[in-house]
């Protein structure tokens, strides 16, 4: 990889970095002032015909995950495509370090399950990485005839 991407994905992974970790130890959860908002609008969804699963726990869930594949994926531009692995690897003890701080914070919750989700998302986006280098790598090549 060229210098100038590099120094783009060091700046974005930095940027990520900072509105994570922003995120993560806000002194209040980040949902609090639309959480009653969130939960009318699932109310409503499910008087719809939404399934019960599409809850609260959920949608707190499933942004854990989205919030942690750009974490994931610029990690593992940065590695030699051979060490990719280190990228979720490293995505979840971030996320493992961020819980445990959490922990501090009193209006703060820790849970394993953010971990796992967090986990989830860092090896998404990864494996995105992954996938698309391995096609584009496998792309030069000759094909047999």
């Amino acid at each position: 990889m060229t210098r100038t991407p590099r120094i783009v994905i060091g700046i974005l992974l930095l940027l990520c970095l900072c509105v994570m970790l922003g995120i993560a130890f806000w002194p209040t959860p980040v949902d609090a002032d639309g959480r009653t908002t969130l939960l009318a609008i699932l109310d409503r969804l499910q008087a719809a015909g939404a399934p019960d699963w599409f809850d609260y726990r959920f949608v707190e869930s499933a942004a854990n995950v989205v919030l942690f594949i750009p974490l994931g994926a610029l990690l593992a531009l940065e590695l030699p495509l051979r060490l990719w692995w280190i990228a979720p690897l490293t995505t979840t003890l971030f996320s493992v370090a961020i819980e445990l701080g959490q922990t501090l914070l009193p209006e703060r919750v820790a849970t394993i399950a953010d971990v796992y989700a967090n986990a989830a998302g860092g090896l998404l986006g990864a494996t995105i990485v992954l996938v698309v280098r391995l096609l584009v790598a496998g792309h030069g090549r000759p094909r047999p005839t």
